[in-house]
C-alpha cells in the first residue's frame, strides 16, 4: 500500500537550496519514492493558514521504504 509524506517546509536561509534541489530526488527514489508535487504557490482555503512557504507531496511504495 502506497504512503505518503506531506513536507510543509518554511524557509528562512535560501542558501541551502540548491545543494538540496540538486540531491533530493536521487534520495527519494533510492527508497521508491517519487515527487507528485512541490510548490510554493499555497493558497489556504478551509482552515488555519498553512505558515510555510513550499509544500512537497512525495509516494513511496510502502511506510518502510518512507
Amino acid at each position: 500500500m502506497a504512503v505518503y509524506l506531506i513536507g510543509e517546509v518554511t524557509i528562512t536561509d535560501e542558501s541551502w537550496i540548491p545543494n538540496y534541489a540538486t540531491n533530493v530526488h536521487d534520495i527519494a527514489h533510492k527508497h521508491g519514492g517519487k515527487y507528485l508535487s512541490r510548490s510554493s504557490n499555497i493558497k489556504t482555503v478551509e482552515g488555519e493558514e498553512c505558515k510555510a512557504n513550499m509544500i512537497a507531496l512525495v509516494e513511496f511504495p510502502t511506510m518502510e521504504a518512507l
